[in-house]
């Protein structure tokens, strides 16, 4: 008790210091914060887009940048799956997407830097900018300006420069992807009319109309297989020029394709000890000479057929998605210009001014009382302390002392 009554009893001997500090520090700290520059803070929101499912899958992997980020196919440089919130906020922080927005809006005019001093420009934007994604997945953009108008007008630009860079990526996606399929459409297209030459002028020559029932059936089934495994092969291939070796979609598209041509083969060697059957219990060898080449060229043919509809059809998805100019992203909130400025924030400056002068004053008056202590007291360690003191003053002094500058004749 009689150590508190001490404590108190040095508060209230240098009461009058302790009040007129605080006091004074608060209001300088009030006062300046009413002169420093405001700046207003606008906040836009942004959901990512959904991934888009096709049949085929290539519509991630034949597009580069952000088309693979964004689907199935993630090609990050850490080897790890990124999200698509994760990868949008990237770009809105690339090169490319901030110097169109410092250009378009003014950034350089307005903070008074030379318009051909880019890279200036560019870590002004940055410092007005943060980007940010929510636990939920949702991109935040805020943007501090001088003005409230600016602000806005900066955020809502980002949305549209990353939607502008989304919509060419994903018609670039649709262009590398019609390409892909063309030159595979021409292969098959050629294939199949060989293939289709050669039934009819078989069916010519040995006036062969058509196989049973239980033939054709087993055929059509082993001709959809084939066509399938063709398309996960085409599509391996195409992934394996972009995707590293450890890739997870890479090597799960590898063991597709295994289980395919495994399948295959189990139906290929069904006919017994000469092979070339088709499964279900159906035998070329068993069929007559003639009927089994007929049942051979006639799979040939199909599988061409069935390889070719699958690829047409992936070829009319990607004509649609290279002609498509519908937004990509859903824009959760807008950025409007803020009512109130986000800096200064004169109630955190002034109450954080009163904590600091009040408790810098009571320090100070503390060691004071204790060098008073040790001055009466302990003389000796007094003494040491005053001589410290005085040294720190006098290194202190020099290092603020200006030199006079000498003049050379």
């Amino acid at each position: 008790m009689s150590r508190i009554a001490t404590y108190l009893s040095v508060l209230l001997q240098w009461r009058r210091l302790i009040i007129i500090n605080t006091l004074v520090v608060t209001l300088l700290v009030l006062a300046v914060s009413y002169i420093l520059p405001r700046r207003y803070t606008a906040v836009a929101q942004l959901l990512p887009p959904n991934e888009e499912g096709d049949l085929f899958g290539l519509t991630s992997i034949l597009g580069g940048g952000v088309g693979g980020g964004l689907s199935r196919l993630r090609l990050g440089a850490f080897g790890s799956a990124t999200g698509a919130s994760e990868i949008m906020a990237g770009i809105l922080t690339s090169r490319t997407v901030m110097d169109r927005v410092a250009e378009i809006c003014s950034v350089a005019y307005y903070y008074r830097i030379n318009p051909v001093n880019t890279e200036k420009t560019r870590k002004q934007l940055a410092r007005m900018t943060r980007v940010s994604v929510t636990d939920e997945g949702i991109v935040r953009i805020a943007v501090e300006a001088k003005t409230p108008q600016l602000a806005a007008k900066v955020a809502n630009c980002y949305i549209n420069e990353l939607d502008h860079f989304l919509r060419t990526s994903n018609i670039s996606r649709g262009r590398n992807m019609r390409l892909f399929l063309e030159k595979r459409l021409q292969d098959v297209q050629k294939t199949l009319a060989a293939a289709q030459e050669s039934l009819t002028a078989f069916q010519v020559t040995h006036k062969v109309v058509a196989v049973d029932e239980e033939t054709r059936a087993a055929i059509d089934a082993y001709a959809r297989l084939k066509s399938q495994a063709y398309l996960k092969q085409a599509e391996l291939d195409a992934v394996r020029d972009i995707a590293s070796p450890d890739n997870p979609y890479f090597l799960n598209l590898q063991r597709e394709v295994n289980a395919f041509l495994d399948q295959l083969q189990r139906l290929e060697q069904g006919g017994g000890r000469q092979g070339f059957g088709v499964g279900f219990a159906v035998d070329f060898s068993h069929l007559p000479s003639v009927g089994a080449e007929f049942a051979r060229r006639y799979r040939d043919y199909r599988i061409q057929e069935e390889t070719y509809a699958m690829l047409y059809q992936q070829y009319e998805y990607a004509k649609v998605l290279e002609a498509r100019d519908a937004p990509t992203l859903t824009v959760l909130d807008y950025a409007v210009p803020p009512q109130r400025h986000s800096f200064p924030r004169r109630g955190v400056l002034v109450i954080a001014a009163f904590l600091f002068s009040f408790g810098l004053s009571v320090l100070y008056a503390f060691a004071n009382e204790y060098f008073q202590f040790l001055q009466n007291a302990k003389p000796a360690e007094y003494e040491k302390w005053h001589n410290l003191r005085q040294e720190f003053k006098s290194a202190l002094a020099g290092l603020l002392r200006i030199k006079p500058l000498r003049r050379y004749s």
